[in-house]
């Protein structure tokens, strides 16, 4: 299966891929969190820098576990 057969909703030209490490792009969802990226554990950061950095750690985890 494709990520598009699996998660069309999470599609997003937005959305960064580093490894296998994946950190999507989430349109706001008033009242509770505003557009941007999500990161572990629900938050969301509008910065890319940040974004970008969490999904290098993710994949170097990843990478450790051997997945």
């Amino acid at each position: 299966m494709s990520n598009r057969e699996i998660s069309p909703a999470f599609d997003d030209p937005k959305n960064i891929t580093v490894g296998k490490a994946r950190v999507i792009w989430a349109k706001a969802v008033p009242p509770l969190a505003h557009e941007g990226w999500v990161l572990p554990g629900g938050s969301r950061t509008a910065n890319f820098a940040e974004a970008h950095a969490c999904a290098v750690r993710m994949d170097a985890l990843l990478a450790e576990m051997g997945a």
